[in-house]
């Protein structure tokens, strides 16, 4: 079809004038022959024709039918369950898999092949080398996640091909999603669904961060089918080192178990958990008789900075107290004159210490030079703030900076209050004591308290305020305060001691002042999650199989996102072997990092982010690779699951046995039949060259010509 912007006839009409005017352009030309007149008469009417023809701007469509084949994926469970399921070895199955497939048939359309675990893996497009490459290792399964990600890779997808034992164990059932897709999926279903006799570890509960010395329970939940009367046992490994064993007798066919062990880990670090029961005779399977787990112990003792200004009760007590809890251990220098402390010269490291506690100092006799060096490690080391009639308010103000309040308008003059809760500090962890907040906080003794005025840190909590005789409540009396990854808290009020002195009938009230100091020094040594760099590994434990992935996200100092950062990390494994890497961005200040071919072991990590030469901040962490048993706690096959996937969607579901039949039931189907279109081929003269040229060329040699023929 050939179609112009000009009306045919306008066309026409104007082409006869051209041919017209090059005839009479060379008519009365006389001296060239009949010939030669004849000859630059074509040329010049061919050329004055093609600017025209381009000035009309034809359109010539011309309809093509093509056929293309259909496209169809063909999506291979490549998991550690599917030899399990169908009671044959890796080799067997990935060869009956080779051999009993309709591959010729399959191959006349376009075919995806695929395998997978948690993510796709392309297979070869020669049938002969499928069984080389089917290794069944993968150590997870996702269905939902391996039909997402094959319909994303070719949006044209006429059908989906699934082989399975129909079992996942990560990412949400598939059922939804394929439904969805609107693509029939033909399911073909590997293996047995009769559950055999077995004995596994369900799941393992623990604490991911210990303490040293600290009682740390590991619960073990075990099922078991067909062993009933039976006697297990089963033992708590820690990196590889018996702890401890105990015997269980199963008393049904089908039970749930529980058994609980309890771990005291004696140095700090990472410790690899391993529970493990001992195979029984006529287990089906005992690669799913362990469960392993990664706890991070840390070192719960202490160093603790004491500061005073002077001797006195509140000091004296607060020594004591902290003497009878193990885990501290405390350092203490009080004023002695401008330049001498009891106890001796400050240490040289005061960032060395764990918190700083300052007992009523400074004290009037406190320097300036040790003053600058407090307010500097205050910065990166937690600090508690105890007020004393021995505070030297003025000199206070040197360590403004990290205190959560500071004095505002200093008065003379003592006043005693009552220790007054605030309706939020009930809530807070401070007040998270182990007998509860007392009833009767009222009948605690008075705390005597400066008639300075106090001016409270934006980003601080009042706690607890100081009542007066008077009545008079918005004193602030306790307050707490965390910035930037450091937490600090200030007590306004003196006499504590005299909590601690109360009678055995008070006995609740006695024991308060204690169990509150242990609270504070516990939440201020605490590790604090408020960080601008984050980096840390997708779960804590990897299969020998899959890849390591780390994700990471930067922030600045307002919490907005950097996405131009470099983010390098370092692993070492226990041997304190070195592995750097670089992770890349993925918008929105994420980044991400995939780890490949690590072998089994115990691993931390250090990460830090840079823009050019400036340091944004750093993450450490750990994670773990070894051997998974998810793929071994379900050795059966699922078929319904199978069943509705493919009704659901519009397929079909088969067995192993029926996959040769898998071609003519695609064919009935009409999915294997090749897609006839219509295709429309537009060519338009005027956005080519070749006119152009043409017309060039007609025009040299027309020019040519005439110079030849002495006309020029």
């Amino acid at each position: 079809m050939l179609q112009f912007t000009w009306p045919p006839l306008l066309y026409v009409l104007l082409l006869i004038l051209t041919v017209a005017f090059a005839v009479w352009t060379y008519r009365c030309t006389h001296a060239l022959t009949r010939r030669q007149r004849l000859l630059l008469t074509l040329l010049r009417s061919t050329t004055l024709g093609l600017v025209l023809t381009l000035l009309a701007d034809p359109l010539l469509i011309r309809t093509e039918r093509r056929q293309t084949p259909p496209e169809l994926a063909l999506l291979i469970d490549d998991s550690a369950s599917l030899p399990l399921a169908a009671r044959d070895s890796s080799q067997q199955l990935a060869r009956r898999l080779q051999q009993t497939l309709p591959w010729n048939a399959l191959q006349k359309a376009r075919l995806h092949s695929y395998s997978f675990g948690v993510t796709l893996h392309p297979l070869p497009d020669n049938p002969r080398l499928l069984s080389d490459s089917l290794r069944f290792r993968r150590t997870r399964t996702d269905l939902n996640q391996a039909i997402l990600e094959v319909q994303q890779r070719h949006p044209y997808l006429r059908a989906i091909v699934l082989i399975s034992d129909g079992q996942f164990n990560t990412g949400p059932s598939p059922l939804y999603n394929a439904e969805r897709l609107g693509i029939p999926i033909f399911t073909i279903a590997v293996g047995d669904t009769a559950r055999p006799r077995d004995i596994w570890i369900d799941r393992l509960e623990t604490n991911t961060l210990a303490y040293v010395r600290t009682r740390l329970p590991v619960v073990a939940h075990l099922q078991a089918r067909g062993f009933a009367g039976a006697e297990a046992t089963i033992r708590l490994e820690v990196d590889g080192r018996e702890i401890e064993r105990r015997r269980y007798t199963f008393s049904a066919q089908e039970e749930q178990a529980t058994v609980t062990f309890t771990y005291e880990p004696k140095q700090s670090g990472l410790h690899r958990l391993h529970v493990y029961v001992d195979p029984v005779s006529g287990e089906f399977l005992d690669s799913n008789n362990g469960e392993s787990a990664v706890v991070r112990v840390l070192e719960r003792r202490r160093r603790i900075l004491l500061l005073g200004a002077a001797p006195e009760p509140d000091l004296a007590n607060l020594q004591r107290l902290l003497a009878q809890n193990a885990d501290l251990e405390v350092t203490t220098h009080v004023q002695r004159d401008n330049r001498r402390f009891y106890g001796g010269p400050l240490p040289d490291s005061l960032e060395a210490f764990d918190l700083i506690i300052l007992a009523g100092y400074p004290g009037r006799e406190a320097n300036t030079a040790d003053l600058e060096r407090i307010a500097a490690a205050a910065k990166r080391v937690p600090l508690l703030f105890l007020l004393s009639p021995q505070t030297d308010l003025r000199r206070l103000n040197a360590l403004a900076g990290v205190l959560p309040v500071r004095p505002d308008q200093i008065l003379p003059g003592h006043v005693n209050v009552a220790f007054q809760l605030r309706p939020e500090a009930r809530v807070h962890a401070v007040f998270d004591l182990p007998g509860g907040i007392p009833d009767a906080l009222e009948q605690l003794p008075p705390l005597r308290m400066t008639l300075t005025t106090w001016a409270v840190a934006p980003d601080a909590r009042v706690l607890a305020i100081a009542r007066s005789a008077d009545g008079a409540s918005s004193i602030p009396l306790l307050v707490v305060q965390e910035r930037g990854g450091h937490r600090r808290a200030a007590l306004l009020g003196s006499g504590t001691w005299r909590w601690s002195s109360l009678p055995e009938a008070f006995d609740e009230l006695r024991v308060f002042w204690e169990a509150l100091l242990d609270n504070m020094v516990q939440w201020l040594t605490a590790p604090v999650e408020d960080q601008y760099v984050r980096i840390r590994p997708e779960r804590d434990m990897f299969g020998e199989d899959e890849p390591v992935r780390l994700l990471g996200e930067v922030y600045d100092e307002r919490l907005a996102p950097i996405s131009d950062a470099t983010v390098t990390v370092d692993v070492w494994d226990a041997d304190s072997t070195r592995y750097p890497f670089r992770m890349e961005p993925s918008g929105n200040g994420r980044y991400q990092l995939e780890i490949n071919n690590l072998p089994r072991g115990l691993y931390r990590y250090r990460g830090e982010a840079r823009r050019g030469m400036e340091l944004l901040g750093h993450d450490t962490g750990y994670f773990a690779v070894g051997a998974t048993t998810l793929e071994y706690k379900t050795p059966w096959a699922d078929w319904n699951l199978l069943r509705q996937l493919a009704r659901r969607t519009g397929g079909r579901f088969l067995t192993l046995s029926e996959a040769p039949t898998l071609a003519t039931t695609l064919q009935q189907a009409g999915l294997l039949t090749p897609l006839e279109t219509q295709v429309q081929a537009e060519w338009r003269p005027r956005m080519t060259w070749q006119p152009l040229v043409l017309i060039i060329l007609l025009l040299t040699v027309e020019w040519v010509l005439r110079k030849r023929f002495g006309i020029v």
